[in-house]
């Protein structure tokens, strides 16, 4: 699937997962509650480039959302999308602690129209609700297999199903991830110490 991704055009890949190639490590969690999460982010936070929490209840996405340790919350598409959303409040505390959102795109490749209209649906609220708070905002084709892979400009024309245009979707695919990565991967290095105090070496 790397391979794939290099053959579409990109240049940084989020694995989640390990692999021998230079890539972004990406965790993805899936806790059942706030204390599974928090020990998942003590064992992980100093390890692993790119953090995502799975949302399945109200709990665990409070706790993700006001979490600095966690990078991007992201909710599951289930008969349950009614209760479990990216509401105002969810939004304040993930703008405060400085976590993103992250778009399941691969929910947009539904063949059956009518969880096709739902997933659009439930996608677009959370979505809005984001940008309104103005959340950092990441597209991914959470691929599970080669041919569910998609250029970056054919990942963000799938977006323009939740009425993002172009522009606004590649920064989604592309500006985004990267900056975040880029920030992740400093404070992985011996001199951070936290956000505003790095240790300087004199030469």
């Amino acid at each position: 699937m790397v391979t794939v991704a290099n053959i579409l055009g990109y240049s940084l890949v989020g694995v989640a997962g390990k692999t021998d190639l230079d890539v972004v490590t990406r965790l993805d969690l899936d806790p059942q509650n706030q204390n599974q999460l928090s020990q998942s982010l003590r064992s992980n936070r100093w390890r692993t480039e790119i953090i995502v929490v799975n949302c399945r209840n109200k709990s665990v996405a409070r706790k993700a959302g006001q979490d600095r340790r966690v990078d991007l919350v992201t909710y599951p598409v289930s008969d349950k999308w009614k209760h479990n959303y990216l509401d105002r409040q969810q939004a304040g505390l993930m703008r405060d602690s400085g976590a993103g959102y992250l778009i399941d795109v691969s929910k947009l490749l539904a063949t059956d129209a009518y969880f096709l209209r739902k997933n659009i649906e439930y996608l677009k609220r959370n979505l809005g609700i984001a940008l309104k708070r103005d959340i950092p905002v990441v597209a991914s084709s959470f691929a599970t297999e080669p041919l569910m892979l998609r250029d970056p400009f054919g990942l963000a024309a799938l977006l323009s199903l939740l009425d993002v245009d172009e522009d606004h979707a590649l920064e989604m695919v592309s500006k985004n991830p990267n900056n975040m990565v880029t920030q992740n991967r400093a404070k992985l290095k011996d001199s951070y110490i936290q956000d505003g105090v790095w240790v300087i070496e004199d030469e």
